[in-house]
């Protein structure tokens, strides 16, 4: 996984995923999850493939580098992450799902938490208890998927897009505007980047409302320039380079 800057303070780095599903497959269990007798730390600490998310002493699902969110027992292996009741510890309910994300994946994309496009997560289901020879519980028998996130509304990551700057009216300022499928946010905050023998950053202005993007050269300077944008739908979010290109600008990358 790509580990990138943290979001949620008390969670830090890495968790690594192994299995695989996309968010449409079928049935809610896919048939290439993993099962795992996860014992809880009174018995070895099993931990859920390479993260470090185990069973506590309370029977509670723990961590200190994850995120937890328990779907309840209407969840499905077919989600995309939940990050709205995130935590580092819930409780192990037998028959509800679970999702496990990297917390440091976790970004504030505009106004709302969201996770990256390429990133993996877990998802689990518990199955059921495990006892010991006492009839304590020992741990819980549980199905575990790696999964990552889809929607056709985003980009893919690091998409190129290319832009040309046209002549306003009565050749005025050179203009352009791109628009993302409706109901994706443009993060505010992006970067900009001039190409070689180009200043055009200097005289560009960037106007950005909820899919809409609008570019305006305010002056005569040629140029191109490359903007890394972040853009966000629902819990997901995409990076996307745009190349803005003024008409008279020749040089080659």
């Amino acid at each position: 996984m790509d580990m990138r800057n943290i979001i949620i303070p008390f969670l830090s780095v890495s968790c690594l995923f192994i299995s695989a599903c996309s968010s449409n497959d079928e049935p809610k269990i896919p048939a290439n999850t993993i099962t795992l007798n996860m014992m809880n730390d009174t018995e070895g600490q099993t931990t859920i493939g390479g993260s470090d998310v185990y069973i506590n002493s309370a029977n509670n699902f723990t961590t200190n580098t994850c995120g937890i969110v328990n779907l309840g027992s209407n969840g499905n292996f077919n989600q995309n992450p939940n990050l709205s009741q995130i935590a580092q510890e819930v409780a192990v309910i037998p028959g509800d799902y679970y999702q496990i994300v990297l917390a440091s994946d976790i970004k504030n994309i505009a106004g709302q938490r969201a996770y990256p496009l390429n990133t993996n997560f877990y998802s689990v289901y518990v199955d059921s208890w495990i006892y010991d020879k006492d009839k304590e519980i020992s741990g819980a028998k549980i199905e575990y998927a790696e999964c990552f996130p889809e929607t056709k509304k985003l980009p893919d990551w690091d998409s190129v897009i290319n832009i040309e700057l046209h002549s306003g009216w009565n050749d005025q300022n050179e203009y352009a505007t791109y628009s993302f499928a409706p109901d994706v946010e443009i993060d505010p905050y992006f970067e900009i980047y001039d190409f070689e023998y180009s200043d055009l950053s200097d005289y560009l202005k960037v106007d950005s409302s909820r899919n809409l993007m609008t570019f305006t050269n305010t002056s005569n300077h040629r140029g191109k320039v490359e903007i890394i944008v972040r853009v966000r739908y629902e819990s997901i979010f995409s990076r996307v380079h745009l190349i803005v290109k003024s008409l008279a600008y020749d040089y080659d990358e």
